[in-house]
């Protein structure tokens, strides 16, 4: 019987491959399925999935037409066998035990998920990430639904994902911010595990860090379209808010902002004004992020694109004195 199956969306990292694949043919847990979708590569991803195939049967290759990860994950979903899905970028890697540890838990426990910590690997060094809400065992959906919006630390039952009809939205990047914490609604159980598991390579390839995707950055508006009508009024409209007012309002606008789309940060802007025009009272807001990210989201806000230039310049300088 398959207990895990492990999705890997490629699409041009053959750079990337042979580290990504031995790190799951080493995995400590040897009853997986590793489902490489191949998204229309150019490169010579797929001539190495084919050689990897031959040294372990258990790599089963997909060949699609580009259309984006969203629908590569959702090709590997379709075809998965393992009681738990995984998922990996394929510029990523895993340790060996990874698969092993979050299975135990989660088949000894019943849980719908488990989530482990990760490392952000920049090449000249490793640093641990502590993108999560929470440090305590058993997380509530409330934890969860603020916790990085990432599948790729996740062990998720796939019965848990069949019963709530979950697939990742096509057509547009940030379908982990509109897709994976709406999971969170559906009460599933969830454990997490202090340990740092998944290694998240800082490369060029990563699509958020890459400037070839800076007209894509628009994509956030169906993102948070996407996240907004499965979540509104669904008791977590705190949540929402809190997810909108950092992904949207802050992160959104820093990219905005960079390439000078002011435009985008007024609609916004309006956006926020119409929705949740409180959101810098809401608890999440002023208990978990910064007194900078805040008053970056109240210039974002009102629209003071002068005074960002001067406060950035103002830090410049502080940090080179």
């Amino acid at each position: 019987m398959i207990k895990v199956s492990i999705i890997v969306p490629v699409y041009n990292t053959s750079k990337y491959l042979d580290k990504c694949i031995t790190s799951l043919i080493n995995q400590t847990l040897k009853d997986i399925e590793i489902i490489i979708v191949n998204d229309g590569s150019i490169d010579d991803s797929q001539k190495k999935i084919e050689l990897w195939q031959k040294k372990d049967k258990r790599i089963k290759l997909y060949n699609k037409e580009n259309g984006g990860q969203a629908s590569a994950r959702n090709l590997g979903l379709s075809v998965a066998k393992g009681e738990y899905i995984a998922f990996l970028d394929s510029d990523d890697y895993v340790a060996d035990e990874m698969y092993y540890l979050l299975y135990q838990e989660a088949k000894n426990n019943d849980f719908d998920i488990v989530l482990c910590d990760y490392y952000l690997d920049y090449g000249n060094k490793i640093l641990k990430s502590n993108q999560l809400s929470t440090k305590t065992s058993i997380m509530s959906a409330n934890d969860y639904i603020l916790s990085t919006p990432s599948p790729v630390n996740k062990l998720i039952k796939r019965t848990f994902l069949k019963e709530n009809n979950f697939s990742f939205p096509e057509g547009f990047i940030y379908e982990d911010l509109a897709a994976m914490p709406i999971l969170g609604i559906y009460n599933p159980t969830i454990k997490y595990i202090n340990k740092y598991l998944y290694y998240y390579v800082q490369t060029p390839v990563s699509t958020m860090r890459n400037d070839e995707y800076k007209e894509k950055y628009e994509d956030i508006f169906k993102a948070i379209e996407y996240l907004y009508n499965n979540m509104i009024d669904k008791d977590y409209n705190q949540e929402l808010e809190y997810l909108l007012t950092y992904h949207f309002l802050y992160l959104g606008s820093l990219n905005f902002f960079k390439y000078k789309k002011y435009e985008n940060i007024n609609k916004i802007s309006k956006i926020m004004h119409e929705c949740f025009p409180y959101w810098s009272k809401n608890k999440f807001v002023t208990s978990k992020l910064t007194k900078k990210q805040i008053l970056y989201m109240k210039l974002f806000y009102y629209k003071k694109y002068f005074l960002i230039n001067f406060y950035r310049r103002l830090l410049t300088k502080n940090e080179q004195n």
